[in-house]
């Protein structure tokens, strides 16, 4: 037997300061890409035997599951880990809150989901009436600890947020996120107010999931139902404060809301909303250039429809000079040239 093996081999061992020590020296193996791959060759006793010491608990407990964590950002091996039922698994110790380290218990979820078939099994898709309610306790949970929890407190399921972006881009996923009557949207656009950045900019990928696919998927009308949906979607790109810090959410909102302004009802559902002027106060000081562009994009649209849809007088978003300077290339100086034709 190889060091190596008599290592893997002490992590289900009886003794917890054995398991510790060797969880220890694992997880410290599994921070390194040149550890992982030595690990491989003993990929499947090791994940099983990490998933069983988690379940023993005590001290190895956490450094097992920060391992796995690890060895989850692998493609391969989060294959192996779907092959070996980790949804169901980690879901089973989240359900009973039987484990106090759920933030590690989610983040493998977040890894193993970003493949198509980890968000299958995450959504439970082809199990009858099992279908969803994986999701429905995480959702449960998520949704909770965004109402409960303080500024800076520690928040263990803030790494749902990620899951959430990744089975959205399935459409079951989609689906069961704008179930009518279930105030799912409803719950996860609050998030885009969270003081937690990692909730904000995983609830802003859903929503621009949702919304993107919306027309294909057939909800759009379950999408503009929720009077609450719009203005939470404007807020971080309006230019009002607090300002919201991550790029990528306000990229997300800016392109969804463009997204919307391609379509009848969603023009006018934003006009109603006050996206227009939203838009124009949100872009005079907007550095991002994928933000601005979309803002000139979903401009371009008002224009051109201000007339047919609403007979309101046009919405111009205007480019303050930090904005000109910033993003006179490209498709961004084409789509300002167009805004600023329209406003002579």
């Amino acid at each position: 037997m190889s060091e190596l093996e008599e290592l893997v081999g002490f992590l289900d061992n009886s003794r917890p300061e054995v398991r510790s020590t060797a969880a220890e020296i694992v997880s410290g193996l599994t921070a390194s890409p040149d550890g992982i791959e030595k690990l491989k060759s003993l990929q499947r006793p090791l994940v099983t035997k990490l998933f069983r010491s988690v379940g023993l608990g005590g001290d190895a407990s956490r450094k097992c599951l920060v391992a796995l964590v690890n060895l989850s950002q692998d493609p391969s091996l989060a294959d192996l880990m779907l092959e070996l039922n980790v949804v169901n698994r980690v879901m089973e110790l989240v359900r009973e809150g039987s484990s106090p380290h759920v933030d590690l218990l989610t983040s493998v979820l977040a890894n193993v989901t970003i493949s198509e078939g980890g968000s299958r099994q995450l959504l439970q898709i082809g199990q009858g009436n099992m279908e969803g309610l994986h999701m429905a306790v995480l959702l449960k949970k998520f949704v909770v600890g965004g109402i409960t929890l303080s500024p800076g407190e520690s928040d263990p399921y803030e790494h749902v947020a990620s899951v959430l972006t990744n089975v959205t881009r399935l459409k079951e996923g989609r689906q069961l996120l704008l179930q009518p009557g279930r105030g799912l949207l409803a719950a996860l656009v609050s998030q885009l107010q969270s003081w937690n950045a990692l909730r904000r900019l995983g609830a802003s990928g859903a929503i621009k999931n949702c919304i993107m696919s919306a027309e294909d998927d057939g909800t759009l009308d379950a999408v503009l139902d929720d009077k609450s949906l719009l203005p939470h979607m404007l807020r971080p790109i309006n230019g009002q404060e607090p300002l919201e810090k991550e790029d990528t959410v306000r990229e997300c909102m800016a392109e969804a809301v463009l997204m919307l302004a391609g379509t009848e009802r969603g023009r006018d559902a934003l006009w109603e909303a006050g996206a227009p002027e939203a838009l124009r106060k949100g872009y005079e000081d907007e550095a991002h250039a994928g933000v601005c562009v979309a803002m000139e994009r979903t401009a371009e649209i008002f224009l051109s429809h201000s007339t047919i849809d609403s007979g309101m007088s046009a919405p111009v978003v205007g480019a303050s000079s930090a904005a000109r300077q910033e993003h006179e290339t490209g498709a961004a100086r084409q789509a300002q040239v167009q805004i600023e034709e329209e406003k002579e």
